[in-house]
C-alpha cells in the first residue's frame, strides 16, 4: 500500500468524466464499478488517511451478488469473516431469545452475512482500484464548493487541504457523485434539506474490544441484545487485533449500546464509562477485556429532499442515514454505488438518455423511504421498546422464529425485503443493460415506494 499512497501524495488531473466526493465504501464501489467500463474518475477525500473508526462491518447477504459483479469478492471474503450462523437477539445475561439463521450453501439463497470492519474495507477496494489507470484517488482534498452550470454541462468543484490559504484547486466533470456521509458538505452546498429526525434521547457508543465473546461468553458472530436500557449490539468484526485477518490473533468485536447523551463528551470520559459498560455484557468468561477505542454518533432517520440535482448525485448516507440496528445503512449504500455506477456506465459509455440518472436516484430515495426507513426503525425497536404492542410484536416474532415450521417462512420474508430495495434495470450487469429500456425502468418508482415489507 505503500507505494499508492506516495501516488495518490502527488498532483491529480484536474478533470474527470465523474467526481466522487468521499472514499468510504460507496465512494469507492462507486468508482470500482465505473473503473470496468473505463470511465476516468476522480475521487477525493477530506481526510489524508484511511482512518480506523468505529462505523459499519456488518454486510447483509444481499450485497454478496454485488460484489462479485465488481470483482471485489473473493478478496473480501479472503479477509472478513462469513458468519453463516445468522443473527441471535439475547437477554442481558447471554440466554438466546430467538435465533435467525441466515447461512446456505445455495447461491440463490443466503450465503451469509460478512462482518469486515469498514477501514479494512476501504483499503481493500482501494488496493483493487490500483488495477485501474482511469481512476484516481485524492486524499487530503477537501471538498468546498460545487457548481453546476447548466449551459456548460460540467460541473466545478472547489476543493482545499487546509494547509495553505491559497491552496485552492478547482475540479472539473459530468457529474458528481456525493458519498460524503450523513454530514454532506456536497449536499449542503446543494441546498438540499435533509428531511427527517435525529433520536434525541440517546446518543449511540461504538466500542472495539480486544475479548473472546465466543469462547468465553458462548456467543455468536452476531448478536443483539434485548434490554430496555442496555439494549446493543454484540458483533465480531471480522479482525484480530487491528489488522491481522481472522484467527491470527485475539479477536476484536464492536459492542454498540446507547447512552445518556448529556454526558461528558471528552475522548478520555467515552473510554473511561466503556470500560463499565462492557462488563455489563461479560457473565461467564475472565473478563479480561481491553477497549481500544469508544466514539460516539448521532442515530437518525433522515433522507435528502432530492436525491439528484443538476449534475450532482447523492449516495449512501449523504442520501439517506438510518440507525445501524441490521445493517441496513451500509447495505443500502452498498446497493447505491452498484446502482448509480451501472446507471452512469449507460449514460456516459453506453449512450442511454440522462434520465435514466433521475430514474435511478429516485428509486435509491424511495427504496429508503419505503423499506429501509421502517424496517431499521421496526429493528431497534424491537431490541428495547417495553411498550405492550411492541412487546406483543416483539414476542410473536420470536415465537415464529423458535417455530420451524415458520423459520424459513420469516428468513424468506427478510431475504424478499432486500430484494426489493434495488429494481430490476439495475440488477444486470453493465453489458446486459445495454440492451434495456434506456430512458425508463421496468418498475416504477412509486411501486418501491409503496411496499410494505416484513422485519428483520
Amino acid at each position: 500500500m505503500a507505494e499508492y499512497y506516495k501516488e495518490r501524495s502527488q498532483p491529480t488531473r484536474t478533470k474527470a468524466d465523474v467526481i466522487i466526493v468521499g472514499a468510504g465504501p460507496v465512494g469507492l464501489l462507486t468508482a470500482l464499478g465505473l473503473a470496468h467500463a473505463g470511465v476516468d474518475v476522480l475521487v477525493i477525500e477530506a481526510h489524508h488517511e484511511l482512518l480506523p473508526t468505529t462505523r459499519a462491518m456488518v454486510y447483509m447477504p444481499v450485497i454478496l451478488p454485488v460484489l462479485k459483479e465488481l470483482g471485489i469478492l473473493d478478496i473480501v471474503t479472503e479477509h472478513a469473516f462469513l458468519n453463516k450462523e445468522g443473527v441471535k437477539w439475547r437477554n442481558l445475561d447471554g440466554e438466546v431469545l430467538a435465533h435467525l439463521p441466515l447461512g446456505s450453501n445455495d447461491s440463490k439463497e443466503f450465503g451469509g452475512v460478512l462482518l469486515i470492519g469498514q477501514w479494512r474495507m476501504n483499503e481493500l477496494i482501494l488496493r483493487e482500484l490500483q488495477k485501474y489507470p482511469n481512476v484516481h484517488v485524492q486524499f487530503g482534498r477537501r471538498c468546498v464548493g460545487v457548481q453546476d452550470d447548466p449551459s456548460s454541462n460540467i460541473v466545478k468543484v472547489m476543493t482545499h487541504s487546509g494547509s495553505l490559504l491559497d491552496d485552492e484547486t478547482f475540479l472539473e466533470a459530468k457529474y458528481v457523485v456525493a458519498t460524503d456521509g450523513a454530514n454532506s458538505a456536497v449536499r449542503r452546498m446543494s441546498c438540499i434539506p435533509f428531511e427527517g429526525f435525529t433520536f434525541q434521547e440517546f446518543k449511540m457508543i461504538g466500542t472495539d474490544v480486544i475479548y473472546d465473546f465466543i469462547g468465553q461468553e458462548g456467543l455468536s458472530p452476531l448478536n443483539f441484545i434485548v434490554h430496555d436500557k442496555h439494549w446493543a449490539v454484540i458483533a465480531y468484526t471480522g479482525q484480530d487485533e487491528g489488522r491481522l485477518p481472522p484467527g491470527s490473533g485475539k479477536p476484536q468485536w464492536r459492542v454498540a449500546y446507547v447512552e445518556d447523551p448529556h454526558l461528558p463528551a471528552g475522548k478520555d470520559d467515552y473510554l473511561k464509562r466503556a470500560q463499565e459498560r462492557v462488563k455489563t455484557y461479560i457473565k461467564k468468561g475472565d473478563g479480561q477485556f481491553k477497549v481500544i477505542r469508544a466514539e460516539p454518533y448521532l442515530m437518525q432517520q433522515r433522507v435528502a429532499a432530492q436525491p439528484r440535482k443538476g449534475r450532482v448525485l447523492l449516495a449512501g448516507d449523504s442520501l439517506h442515514s438510518n440507525n445501524p440496528i441490521g445493517g441496513l445503512g451500509l447495505t443500502g449504500g452498498i446497493l447505491d454505488a452498484f446502482c448509480y455506477s451501472n446507471a452512469l456506465k449507460r449514460v456516459l459509455v453506453g449512450g442511454a438518455h440522462e434520465s435514466l440518472l433521475t430514474t435511478c436516484a429516485l428509486a435509491r430515495r424511495n427504496a429508503w423511504r419505503g423499506i429501509t426507513n421502517k424496517l431499521s426503525q421496526d429493528n431497534m425497536i424491537r431490541l428495547y421498546s417495553m411498550k405492550p404492542k411492541d412487546v406483543r410484536d416483539r414476542e410473536e416474532f420470536f415465537r415464529k422464529l423458535n417455530d420451524p415450521k415458520t423459520r424459513k417462512l420469516v428468513a424468506g420474508a427478510v431475504r424478499a425485503s432486500f430484494d426489493t430495495m434495488m429494481l430490476e434495470d439495475f440488477k444486470s450487469s453493465f453489458e446486459a443493460s445495454l440492451l434495456m429500456p434506456s430512458d425508463k425502468s421496468s418498475t416504477t418508482t412509486e411501486d418501491v415506494e409503496s411496499t410494505s415489507q416484513p422485519r428483520l
